[in-house]
């Protein structure tokens, strides 16, 4: 891996302090850990701490640029340090000391709050995105899930009867033996499990938090910060401010700052462009899922780079009959011109190096594979599989976008190109968070049939779950990234063989097996791959900038500090 280093900055003549204004998508912010999606770690990284955490690095060929250290825990667990026992599905986890609730009384965060954490992720009103990770991990996760779910059937999804239910169950592989001590048992080893921990689901959640619906508005309101910050305000869709958390102790913390005094976020729905973004933001982060990344970004050194995207892909609503006989599926996938895509991106974003892509799993991710079942852009061959088909015109399919980013290029792009091979589509742009809500629940969200999508990886080494099982695998616990509804045994029993490898060559192999099946029988179009992206080193009136390679190489906001002269 050549990937170019960030080098240290030059000492300035400002001082801790000011306000740091970041410009955030709205469905970033950071507010319920239990909810949020992995993308939104940057922001909850202010907030809210998990086992354990990422470091930032001025160089990413350093291995610990990738590797998860101790944030709440003392030790990441190992055989070395008796925190990983033989079976390597054992881990204990020691709570480190002089870490504090933002509470009246500066509580200690214990083990039975991360208890909670792993609990409330589970909520069937607004799982957790990351859900999918952990049940196939965690023992007995998975059936406490769905069990919850089951539940809520025929059960008020008030704050009251949810708490009642979280804390009248267990889950058999989470469990604390003292307020010092963890224990997570899984149902098999994982090569990436330590990874997962630094997802936001992952958070410690005090007993506060019972008292409010997840993910709810008056949940964001009444948060309790263990971080550097705490949300002092926020207007819901439209800007948060956080202050300096008193209870916050930095000897406690060896992985975070607070270098502002305030951290303001002013979030986009993505109505308005990315590009006309205004100015007077001094940092900008880029965050998944705003198709084609921000123009203030400058590209990560790609062709060796860990952590490339899938930006874009078209994204199959299978549940639809329109998709029912595969040849109808395999025309999109050769109607599509991704050569124009590629020539699109390149035009409004110079420098950041795209590839075509053939292959669901990206380069510099596990499993990555360069075939491609399909060639770019023949409308002819397209037009015949169709009449093969059997397939008549009818009412436009419905291909959704996000309004930000070079969302509504590439849906109109992709648009054209369905149409002229004989397949009439209307692209319909959405809010980023309507978009979000109708890619999690398409069933109620209104008829669409497409949509153009993006994904980054939510970690960096061994990840090609990350990829592989969050967009393909057929599972009744909530999250992941499924949204088409895609269903095939043979790619399951794929994932199962990749989960259970005990080498990482040997789960590679199936996560590739896994993506090229999934391509081959068209539950996604593949049209790009993008190297990583890190916001600019040196913004206007803000120094100490530092990316953090597996948050999508976004800045620590924490270690940012804003124009204050002396």
């Amino acid at each position: 891996m050549t990937v170019a280093p960030y080098r240290p900055e030059p000492a300035t003549a400002r001082r801790r302090g000011g306000v740091l204004r970041v410009v955030a998508p709205t469905d970033g912010a950071p507010l319920d850990p239990s909810c949020a999606p992995a993308s939104a770690a940057p922001f909850v990284r202010l907030h809210t701490r998990q086992l354990v955490t990422w470091q930032t690095a001025r160089d990413v060929r350093d291995w610990q640029a990738v590797t998860p250290v101790p944030d709440l825990a003392l030790e990441v667990p190992s055989t070395w340090n008796a925190g990983l026992g033989a079976s390597h599905r054992s881990y204990v986890f020691h709570m480190r000391p002089g870490v504090r609730w933002d509470t009246p009384d500066r509580r200690p965060v214990t083990a039975h709050d991360v208890v909670r954490g792993f609990k409330r992720m589970c909520n069937p009103v607004r799982p957790s995105p990351s859900l999918a990770y952990f049940a196939s991990t965690v023992r007995g996760l998975a059936d406490f899930a769905t069990a919850w779910a089951a539940e809520a059937t025929h059960r008020a999804g008030d704050a009251a009867t949810l708490a009642a239910y979280q804390n009248a169950h267990e889950i058999p592989g989470v469990f604390a033996l003292d307020d010092e001590t963890l224990v997570i048992e899984l149902a098999r080893p994982a090569l990436d499990f330590v990874h997962m921990l630094a997802l936001p689901a992952a958070s410690a959640v005090p007993v506060e938090h019972d008292a409010f619906v997840p993910g709810s508005p008056e949940a964001a309101a009444h948060l309790r910060a263990n971080g550097p910050y705490r949300v002092r305000r926020h207007r819901p869709g439209e800007w948060v401010e956080l202050v300096r958390n008193p209870a916050w102790e930095p000897a406690a913390d060896p992985y975070r700052r607070a270098e502002a005094d305030r951290v303001e976020l002013r979030l986009s729905d993505g109505a308005g462009r990315a590009d006309a973004e205004p100015t007077d933001a001094p940092a900008e982060v880029p965050v998944a899922p705003a198709v084609g990344g921000l123009p203030a970004a400058e590209p990560v050194d790609g062709d060796g780079a860990l952590g490339w995207a899938l930006d874009p892909y078209l994204l199959l609503n299978l549940r639809d009959p329109v998709w029912a006989d595969p040849r109808v599926r395999q025309a999109v996938a050769l109607a599509v011109d991704k050569a124009a895509v590629a020539d699109l991106y390149r035009r409004h974003r110079p420098g950041v190096p795209v590839r075509i892509a053939g292959s669901l799993i990206p380069p510099g991710n596990a499993g990555h594979d360069t075939a491609d079942p399909y060639p770019t852009g023949d409308p002819a061959r397209a037009r015949e599989l169709l009449a093969s088909a059997g397939h008549a015109d009818g009412t436009p399919l419905v291909l959704i976008h996000p309004h930000s980013g070079l969302g509504p290029e590439v849906a109109h792009a992709c648009a054209s190109d369905l149409t002229r091979a004989g397949l009439p589509t209307r692209a319909v742009g959405l809010a980023d968070a309507a978009y979000t809500e109708a890619l999690r629940a398409p069933a109620t969200a209104g008829g669409w049939q497409l949509a153009v999508a993006a994904r980054v990886p939510d970690w960096l080494e061994h990840n090609g779950r990350a990829f592989a099982q969050a967009m393909l695998q057929a599972t009744p616990v909530p999250g992941g990234a499924n949204h088409g509804g895609y269903a095939a045994p043979e790619v399951d029993a794929l994932i199962e063989r990749a989960l259970d490898a005990p080498e990482p060559w040997r789960a590679d192999a199936a996560w590739r097996a896994a993506a090229e099946r999934a391509v081959a029988d068209v539950a996604v179009v593949p049209i790009l791959h993008r190297a990583p992206v890190a916001a600019p080193r040196r913004p206007d009136r803000v120094d100490g900038i530092a990316p953090l390679p597996p948050q999508g190489y976004a800045v620590d906001l924490t270690a940012a500090r804003p124009g204050v002269d002396e």
